[in-house]
């Protein structure tokens, strides 16, 4: 009998023998998986008579317990107690968890499919001796599930689950995270994926199709194995350089960089801003496209320094938007969302949530406003696309910027007469079980002040040129600099422009123009220590 306290959850194939390759058998592909990493195994087999079921269980069974690995059996408690595997797996329909139980004994594993809070709460009734792991999701779309009864919850929606865990105190209950997993997510929502209390994490991924479909398992396993070893996510460059290595929260060597690899920036924006942004980042260096044509969006990726700035001011079509967030995340460049008016509308939530659980930030700049609505700290649906809050507590501010950055890993920004920017990178670091190394009211934050410039309260894409000026700069940097000097750079320089130009305008026409040359100026020069912005711990 295997010791459940021993079972390592961190690879766990789920098998489906309807997409199995020409060549291959069950016992061929479970075999290869067992080989090169697979740590766990369920028999699924939806549409098998229960006589060709049993006989499969007892071949993947004599493999299991020649690695040394648990089997576990999908839903049929009865087949699991005649080949007396190690244990089963049930959904919310089928047979209640104590009399799976009742009928297994205390030494076997059970596991049980968890999508809602209330049902966390229902494992945490029923205790220790109850369900000794549960399967979170499902995480994304997933052609394995003919009718899914529950909707993609993301990265976001597993945190919640593993929040309510540690609430509950359900600390025995394992963890893992199922549904539309592959390579090209499964390092970002392991990055992403934890609770706020900073010390769980899921114990492990839960995969069907990259092992069952693969014509070469064995090779498949090995790549799903190392992106689970390798507990980081270098996701864009800088991500893992760290940052008291900067000499000072103000970094010359960004804006020297900015000049000499004059970056791309890919503007996806709203129409009142594509001409004033364009001018910005010509003025700091770089260069602007304005796309939304999604066959050029992988060669545009490409370019080197290339970076995506996200704005969603006027809704585009959502899969526009998604297609610009996988071709930037799989050519491992930057993208700056600025998630305008988060929660204004019903359909600005749907649109600016599904893009965060698709795709990973380097930085997300709000208003206050939008910042608050993404902490899930605004009280009230905000009154529309520039909406802020200038009457809240600072403290209140900071903590909310300091929570986006650590829920989605990135550099968050929250803009106002005083600017708060939060690191949440943690180096790019992920671990299995034991959480990460940071909690919210910890991480590096800064504030950047410039005094009251009330000239930029009146002209339209004065926040969202913050999101050109963060992108040029994030897109200028190399492996050796640092994602988060890049940002605190970029918002004291424009702030600092922004001081300049008021200083030297007639009003809110002339501004524009003495921004746009106060940016020019201060990047030529970059000379920091006489820039009027300035810049202090939290």
């Amino acid at each position: 009998m295997f010791d459940k306290s021993k079972v390592d959850y961190s690879l766990y194939l789920v098998t489906d023998s309807t997409m199995l390759p020409p060549g291959t058998t069950l016992v061929s592909q479970v075999h290869a998986a067992l080989q090169n990493g697979v740590t766990l195994v369920q028999l699924r087999e939806k549409e098998t008579d229960t006589k060709v079921f049993v006989q499969q269980a007892l071949q993947v069974q004599k493999l299991c317990r020649e690695f040394n690995v648990p089997l576990i059996i999908n839903d049929r408690v009865d087949v699991a107690l005649a080949i007396e595997a190690d244990g089963v797996h049930v959904g919310q329909g089928d047979m209640p968890i104590p009399m799976v139980r009742q009928l297994l004994g205390p030494d076997k594993i059970i596991g049980w499919s968890v999508g809602y809070e209330h049902e966390v709460q229902q494992l945490a009734d029923m205790g220790p001796q109850a369900v000794d792991y549960v399967g979170l999701g499902m995480v994304f779309p997933t052609n394995t599930k003919k009718n899914p009864k529950k909707t993609p919850m993301g990265p976001r929606g597993v945190s919640k689950l593993l929040d309510a865990l540690q609430n509950t105190k359900a600390t025995w209950c394992r963890t893992v995270a199922i549904g539309g997993l592959h390579p090209n997510n499964i390092p970002r929502v392991l990055y992403q994926m934890c609770s706020e209390d900073g010390k769980r994490s899921v114990d492990g991924i839960s995969v069907v199709s990259d092992i069952m479909a693969s014509p070469q398992a064995g090779e498949a396993t090995r790549r799903l194995r190392n992106l689970i070893d390798a507990e980081c996510y270098s996701f864009v460059d800088g991500v893992g350089t760290n940052v008291e290595a900067c000499t000072s929260t103000v970094d010359e060597a960004c804006i020297e960089s900015t000049k000499l690899n004059s970056p791309l920036i890919h503007h996806i924006t709203n129409k009142v801003h594509q001409n004033f942004g364009a001018n910005v980042a010509l003025a700091l260096g770089s260069s602007p496209i304005m796309s939304e044509v999604e066959p050029e969006f992988v060669e545009l990726s490409q370019v080197p320094h290339a970076t995506l700035l996200l704005n969603t001011g006027s809704v585009a079509p959502l899969e526009t938007l998604s297609s610009a967030v996988r071709a930037y995340n799989t050519a491992q460049r930057p993208i700056v969302l600025d998630p305008v008016g988060f929660s204004a509308t019903s359909t600005r939530l749907e649109l600016n949530s599904y893009l965060l659980a698709q795709g990973q930030f380097a930085c997300i700049k709000g208003n206050a406003g939008e910042i608050l609505s993404l902490a899930d700290m605004n009280l009230g649906k905000m009154r529309g696309v520039d909406s802020g809050d200038a009457g809240s507590d600072i403290s209140i501010i900071v903590a909310a910027t300091r929570l986006v950055a650590f829920r989605y890993r990135c550099v968050a920004v929250c803009t106002g007469k005083i600017d708060v920017v939060a690191n949440g990178l943690n180096l790019g670091k992920f671990k299995l079980s034991n959480g990460c190394a940071m909690v919210p009211s910890q991480l590096p934050a800064y504030k950047v002040e410039c005094g009251d410039i009330a000239v930029m309260e009146k002209i339209t894409a004065s926040g969202c040129s913050l999101g050109t000026t963060i992108a040029c700069l994030v897109g200028g940097i190399t492996d050796q600099q640092n994602v988060f000097s890049a940002v605190l750079t970029a918002v004291r320089l424009y702030k600092s422009a922004g001081y300049a130009a008021a200083s030297a305008c007639e009003g809110s026409g002339s501004f524009q123009v003495k921004l746009i040359d106060a940016l020019d100026s201060l990047l030529t020069k970059n000379q920091p220590s006489l820039w009027k912005a300035t810049v202090s711990s939290i």
